[in-house]
């Protein structure tokens, strides 16, 4: 009997930095379209089937003439876009979030060979963040050891229920590690947000900052950690004393994991 389908496995999503890859695809053989996607979340799965042909996908270039969008060839699509891009005086090229690395190198080839300007999506979401690393660096780690060895999660600005919805399962919170044996009773969860979201409402700890006054809390918990003692009883939109409790909690924890976000509040 013949086999309608192929099974891909170990397939990574590209939908969130958690990159979970341990997907797998059923693929239509003769159809060449996803058919079944198992492991993923729910915003994962329909990455996936969105790559199918719809009638909410273009499949062909489309040029615009007498005010209508008509089909072309990609021969003439490429041709009308290298005569747009050689005409313009100064170029933007903007997006690539979605693309491959080799894409994206490809594009920063072309913006140079142009005179042009290059940016990405990051300009109005994780831009200052990359930059601030950038200028002074950043303590990183792997997912691995988020899993393995934190006691201390922290969730600044993120809600990963609705944006990694497999983070806390995988890496951060109920998911047992080698020295975390007995998963989220080993871990101590914080959320920092402006909003009470549904990660803050399974936080053990949850600080409600008033938005844009991240700036001002970090220096508060940082006065504090190095023993100064502050004037004002709030601070952010965070009484003090809700601050000291933190910062307690900060000193009482042997390894702790921060998930940043401050820029674009994933909720």
């Amino acid at each position: 009997m013949e086999k309608k389908y192929k099974t891909v496995y170990d397939v990574a999503c590209p939908f969130c930095g958690t990159l979970c890859d341990d997907v797998e695809v059923d693929v239509d053989i003769k159809k060449g379209e996803i058919i079944e996607v198992r492991n993923a979340c729910q915003i994962g799965t329909k990455k996936f089937f969105s790559s199918n042909p719809s009638a909410h996908r273009y499949t062909k270039p489309l040029i615009k003439k007498n005010g209508t969008h008509v089909e072309a060839s990609w021969e003439e699509a490429i041709e009308r876009a290298a005569d747009i891009l050689v005409k313009a005086k100064r170029p933007l090229l903007y997006g690539f979030s979605s693309t491959e690395c080799e894409a994206q190198s490809k594009g920063v080839i072309l913006a140079e060979e142009l005179g042009g300007i290059l940016d990405n999506t990051a300009s109005v979401c994780h831009g200052p963040s990359l930059l601030a690393i950038q200028d002074v660096g950043a303590p990183l780690s792997t997912l691995g050891e988020f899993k393995n060895r934190a006691d201390l999660v922290i969730f600044w600005g993120s809600n990963p229920v609705h944006a990694h919805p497999r983070h806390l399962g995988r890496y951060s919170e109920f998911v047992r590690g080698f020295f975390r044996r007995d998963g989220r009773n080993e871990r101590f969860v914080v959320v920092v947000d402006p909003r009470n979201t549904h990660t803050a409402q399974i936080a053990d700890l949850y600080i409600p900052i008033r938005p844009n006054e991240d700036y001002e809390l970090i220096n508060a918990i940082r006065a504090l950690l190095r023993g100064v003692e502050l004037d004002e009883q709030e601070i952010s939109g965070v009484p003090l004393e809700k601050i000291k409790e933190l910062v307690s909690v900060l000193k009482s924890h042997i390894i702790g994991t921060l998930m940043l976000q401050f820029v674009w509040y994933a909720s």
